[in-house]
């Protein structure tokens, strides 16, 4: 299991393992949780609505479309 020491600045460097692992490069934002007596370290998503998207379910993919052809027919 690879480890990390904290510096005398409080500064954590991640092995590149793990950094490889994760995709995170330098700029990256990370988020971190405190579960009991460990932390949880993620990378953040690059954007939100693109995370939230994940959750969709697929019944609503292509429902824009249907919604816009709707309207066109309730203007005729």
């Amino acid at each position: 299991m690879p480890t990390a020491k904290l510096s005398k600045k409080s500064q954590l460097v991640l092995p590149a393992e793990i950094r490889k692992k994760l995709g995170i490069r330098p700029g990256d934002q990370l988020n971190l949780e405190v579960e009991g007596e460990h932390v949880v370290l993620r990378k953040a998503p690059d954007s939100d609505v693109e995370e939230l998207a994940k959750y969709c379910s697929d019944i609503w993919k292509g429902y824009a479309d249907k919604v816009d052809d709707m309207r066109d027919e309730w203007d005729k």
